[in-house]
């Protein structure tokens, strides 16, 4: 490395710029230091980002109704026609933002921050974070029915993606900095530092380890102090009166955990559904935040503008025991209504404040028919039972029932309704675990094949497409050949084990492989001169498409016992165009998990490789540090499509810093589709040894 010095009449003398990168570079190496100092600074970012988030909110909110608080007496004073029109304005505003600048910000954010953290090592792009600021604030200031959590959630892990990039961490270290924005959002938004920490580890990161628990903690309780200092240290709810009529009461508490399970999964299933119906619709993507917009601004025209915004307000008069039976029955349906059509359509914002929402209304519609049916065994008022249906709804709903119980205790401060609570809570939880498998924030990640488990996408064969593997280079025989000259054929081509047919139109057929002709092997010197490829092909072959995944070109080997599949066009599924062979899964399988284990922190590899120029990571495998080709120059990743081409995935790109004069230090950057590589770019990369080997000399 070369070294920068300066002559001095008492000889050389180090830069100032060198000495400080050094310290640097040692000080970033004491992880546990350096992890915790980022840890306050993350949460400083997101407790003045949840601060100035719900101002945004507030100023929306005044600039379309005119009020500071939406209180039910001021919503209704409202003209209908704005309650109508003003959800419809702001999807307006909010469509073209997710559709042209940040897809990312569509709905309520948290899956995308568990999918960047399994998927992608913890990188989010910034641009999410001042996307989501807005399309948020202006589809709850509007009136849509979502949280503010889910947002700030989103912002906090973005920005702090984003900080850890430009400290050039380990993907490691980003995952954890990443669980410190999240943290910070929850706990500045709810006033709760050990929900936040839970929050985190439980449901973004799904791990309790030490090493990265101690930073979490940490940016939780910065959050919280800045979200305490500029909004006050007071619970978001007041604490309803409680007293346990007696043993017999825990009856009905069970029955409310068994109700919000069922309440849970109605709403998880609306929702999903509800996303799923506005994607298929064949509809600008632009305009959809308007038609959802204009359905709910419907339900609050007619009254029930009690759903609109994040609905604390009304969740208080449920604590207090204000609403009557029927009023809240209806407010659950208009709120699930009203959530599906704000999220569902393309709007922006959280689902932990309309599922606190459902699960207050449900405890008082539990709390009705039991006081009426038995006075004597149920408490005088149904606050309690608002709180506790608040938790296990919650519960239910993110499958993180420590969480749900520790947002409801710092939510109200109040611990004397502990033993309902996680009653309720454990209980909802686990029937809503029988009912459904996914939680709200995985069914979507599921409906894109990414299974999480303890934070780690468990089928990592659903991310990868046919087309990523496919060869366009596919051997095909005409019906009516012979089988004595397809067998010629065969001899000639030894890599191929599948030899797809064609019809008199130069469609697909059928296929034949091996295990077709080993029937004719007993008697194959009379049968091959007979016999016409037809006679024997498979012809209830099941082609796949580009767009499929291997998982399920894998399941389509085991069934059909064969090593090569067809792949045809999507539009016409009798035009071949390809093939997919079982090694190529194989191979993309492998890839795959080495690559993710080295962003989940397995560093080794890729300091060996850096190091010697090439280190083994797995039988057949490699990774290797090769100066980028000349003719890559000036070209993106996603246009040379090197995993494709050549089975190789960039796992680093080096690069010279342009912002230090400390001599010629490399900089690592995480490799995205639209980086684009330079002259004196050196790539580490990963592959097959013989493909490695290939690219090596090029």
């Amino acid at each position: 490395m070369q070294r920068i010095v300066r002559m001095t009449k008492r000889g050389p003398r180090v830069g100032i710029l060198e000495v400080a990168g050094k310290a640097f570079a040692g000080f970033t190496s004491r992880e546990h230091s350096f992890n915790l100092i980022i840890a306050i600074l993350i949460g400083l970012i997101g407790g003045y980002g949840a601060v100035g988030f719900r101002w945004c909110i507030a100023q929306v909110e005044m600039l379309s109704y005119h009020i500071t608080e939406p209180t039910i007496a001021k919503l209704l004073a409202t003209p209908w026609y704005l309650r109508l029109l003003l959800p419809m304005l702001g999807g307006l505003i909010v469509g073209p933002i997710v559709a042209f600048f940040a897809k990312e910000a569509k709905g309520h954010g948290v899956p995308e921050v568990m999918a960047a953290v399994a998927r992608r090592g913890g990188v989010i792009s910034g641009r999410v974070a001042a996307a989501k600021v807005v399309a948020s604030a202006v589809t709850i200031g509007t009136g849509g029915s979502a949280g503010s959590e889910g947002p700030i959630v989103q912002i906090g892990s973005s920005l702090a993606s984003v900080l850890g990039r430009l400290m050039r961490v380990s993907a490691r270290r980003l995952k954890t900095f990443v669980g410190c924005g999240a943290a910070a959002g929850i706990a500045a938004t709810f006033n709760a530092p050990v929900a936040g920490m839970l929050f985190s580890v439980e449901v973004i990161l799904g791990d309790f380890g030490v090493s990265q628990l101690s930073p979490i903690i940490v940016s939780a309780v910065a959050a919280t102090a800045i979200s305490r200092y500029y909004l006050g240290n007071v619970p978001a709810f007041a604490v309803p009166t409680y007293s346990l009529a007696g043993p017999s009461e825990l009856l009905y508490y069970a029955l409310l955990g068994a109700a919000a399970a069922f309440v849970a999964v109605a709403f998880v299933k609306a929702l999903d559904g509800s996303e799923s119906l506005f994607d298929k619709w064949k509809f600008p993507d632009w305009l959809k935040p308007a038609v959802g917009g204009l359905g709910l601004g419907i339900v609050g025209a007619c009254g029930l503008p009690h759903v609109y915004g994040v609905g604390y307000e009304f969740i208080e008069e449920a604590l207090l025991g204000h609403l009557p039976l029927m009023l809240l029955a209806g407010l659950m349906v208009a709120k699930v209504l009203a959530t599906c059509l704000t999220l569902g359509s393309g709007g922006s914002g959280g689902i932990l404040a309309p599922s606190l929402f459902l699960g207050a209304m449900l405890g008082g519609v539990i709390w009705y028919p039991a006081h009426l049916l038995t006075p004597g065994l149920v408490s005088g008022n149904y606050g309690p039972y608002a709180l506790v249906g608040m938790a296990a709804v919650l519960a239910a709903a993110t499958r993180a029932p420590l969480q749900a119980i520790l947002i409801l205790f710092e939510l109200t401060g109040g611990y004397k309704v502990i033993l309902p609570l996680m009653l309720s809570s454990i209980l909802a939880t686990i029937i809503a675990g029988r009912l459904m498998k996914e939680s709200i924030y995985t069914v979507k990640l599921a409906a894109k094949g990414i299974h999480l488990d303890q934070g780690r996408d468990v089928n990592i064969l659903a991310g990868i497409r046919v087309q990523e593997v496919m060869h366009t280079e596919v051997v095909t025989v005409p019906f009516s050949m012979r089988v004595q000259h397809l067998l010629e054929l065969m001899s000639e081509h030894g890599t191929h084990a599948t030899f797809c047919m064609l019809d008199a139109d130069g469609k697909l057929a059928g296929t034949i492989s091996y295990p077709d002709i080993r029937r004719l092997l007993f008697d194959v010197e009379h049968l091959a001169p007979v016999l016409r490829v037809e006679d024997i092909a498979n012809v209830e072959v099941m082609p796949m498409t580009p767009d499929d995944t291997l998982d399920m070109v894998l399941r389509e080997f085991a069934e059909q016992n064969i090593d090569e599949i067809p792949v045809v066009d999507s539009e016409d599924r009798s035009r071949l165009i390809g093939s997919v062979m079982r090694s190529d899964v194989v191979a993309a399988y492998h890839n795959a998990v080495a690559c993710e284990d080295l962003l989940g922190g397995v560093e080794s590899g890729v300091q060996h490789a850096m190091r010697m120029g090439r280190a083994d990571t797995s039988p057949g495998f490699s990774m290797a540090e090769i100066e980028v080709p000349a003719h890559y120059h000036g070209r993106s990743l996603s246009e040379l499509d090197l995993r494709k081409s050549m089975g190789i995935e960039v796992v680093l790109v080096l690069r010279h810093s342009t912002k230090s004069h400390a001599g010629q230090r490399m900089e690592q950057i995480m490799p995205g589709p639209e980086l684009r590589l330079q002259d004196g770019d050196r790539m580490v990369i990963h592959g097959s040894k013989e493909d490695v080997a290939r690219l090596q000399k090029a």
